[in-house]
């Protein structure tokens, strides 16, 4: 009996740490989005009567699993541009990712600056768990 309270116990602790990972969404300079959970990446791109030329795709969407090490690593360069303020900009512009973070009810959003190596960087590594 014992056991089993304790296996129960574990079980929804688990359970209750594997809900606190903070869930990201990140849109690059197109407005192509990309979905970042502590086990999936999912890329939903742009479509040709979203884009503002009328005429631009993102391509096919995709989504991936990850690994919870890789999660960690797209979560760093993501919480290091959010502690970056000098990069960041108050308004959307062309050009420019916009980071946004859901965590529990919280919901927080940054916009980078265009040409920053931040942008460079999480879109390199985005698209390299995507391929």
């Amino acid at each position: 009996m014992q056991r089993a309270i304790f296996i129960l116990f574990i079980n929804l602790l688990i359970t209750a740490c594997m809900s606190t990972f903070t869930t990201y969404q990140y849109a690059d300079g197109s407005a192509n989005v990309y979905i970042i959970k502590s086990d999936s990446l999912e890329y939903i791109p742009i479509k040709p009567e979203e884009s503002s030329t009328g005429f631009y795709s993102g391509g096919d969407p995709k989504k991936v699993s990850v690994t919870l090490d890789e999660y960690r690593s797209l979560r760093g360069m993501l919480e290091g541009a959010k502690k970056k303020h000098e990069i960041h900009i108050p308004d959307r512009i062309k050009t420019s990712g916009m980071i946004t973070t859901f965590s529990g009810n919280e919901k927080t959003h940054f916009i980078l600056k265009p040409g920053c190596k931040e942008i460079t960087e999480i879109e390199a590594a985005l698209k390299k768990l995507l391929d």
